[in-house]
């Protein structure tokens, strides 16, 4: 990785999130930043000591992978502007939520060499989920390096694109549903009478830990659930009323919706 040049156009939340976890990878030096707030492109080269570029043009020009983490609405200005200014060897990679490949090819003015992908918020703290899809053009090492770039923000995994929009719509939209749960079990702890900090500390860490579990012993959900049921207990009295309520299809409704809301956006 040595020389290689690093660009990224956009340094929102996931934008800097990715960007932190390629200069942690790949060193400062080799990543330069742009922006439409210049104030915040100068405060996030001066946190992480990466270069501000002058400008998306000039990033297109210089940068051997550039990464787009701009918004399915704004994309489409940005892709017309760096067209012109890419090199055919650079390798695009895009985080625009329902944009494929052949869009983007198309945006670019039949570029060739692009990676799309979908990264969630929790990369910002190492533990982020991020599937990634290449067309045709870029080679194998291309897509390893661009994953080992991106391994400081959590798992990165190969996926076929024509699943990105239900990837979307599981880790790349599901870190809200979490929260969303975090939140009303908090909220509940609060009716109990625990206060509020703790509370959320307590419904926090305990998601958590159901997540490791999941993740570590590689056993189904279904089947950790069941151990911690005991018979006329107190988790499977709220197991019942979950289901009573509707939780399980509350939860595959909101993910199709999701789904069909990246479809839409490609479609734009």
């Amino acid at each position: 990785m040595k020389d290689m040049k690093i660009g990224c156009i956009g340094i929102g939340v996931m934008g800097s999130a990715l960007m932190e976890a390629v200069i942690r990878t790949a060193g400062a030096s080799s990543v330069s930043v742009s922006d439409p707030d210049r104030d915040k492109r100068d405060a996030f080269c001066q946190r992480t000591g990466c270069t501000g570029s002058p400008g998306n043009a000039h990033l297109a020009e210089t940068s051997d992978i550039l990464f787009l983490a701009v918004k399915p609405q704004y994309l489409d200005p940005v892709l017309a502007e760096i067209a012109p200014a890419l090199r055919p060897d650079t390798v695009i990679v895009s985080m625009a939520a329902g944009i494929c490949i052949a869009r983007l090819n198309s945006g670019l003015g039949g570029h060739q060499k692009i990676i799309r992908i979908m990264p969630n918020t929790p990369a910002s703290v190492g533990s982020g989920m991020t599937a990634l899809a290449a067309s045709v053009a870029v080679d194998e090492e291309t897509v390893n390096l661009v994953m080992h770039l991106l391994s400081p923000s959590g798992l990165v995994e190969k996926t076929p694109e024509h699943l990105m929009d239900a990837v979307t719509a599981v880790s790349g939209s599901g870190p809200a549903y979490g929260y969303l749960f975090i939140d009303a079990l908090a909220d509940a702890a609060v009716c109990m009478g625990l206060p509020r900090a703790q509370a959320i500390r307590y419904a926090a860490q305990t998601l958590k830990g159901a997540a490791e579990m999941v993740l570590e012993t590689g056993k189904h959900p279904a089947e950790l659930k069941d151990s911690v049921c005991s018979p006329a207990g107190t988790t499977i009295a709220a197991v019942a009323a979950l289901e009573e309520h509707g939780f399980r299809n509350a939860v595959i409704q909101a993910a199709l919706a999701a789904r069909d809301r990246s479809v839409e956006l490609g479609k734009k």
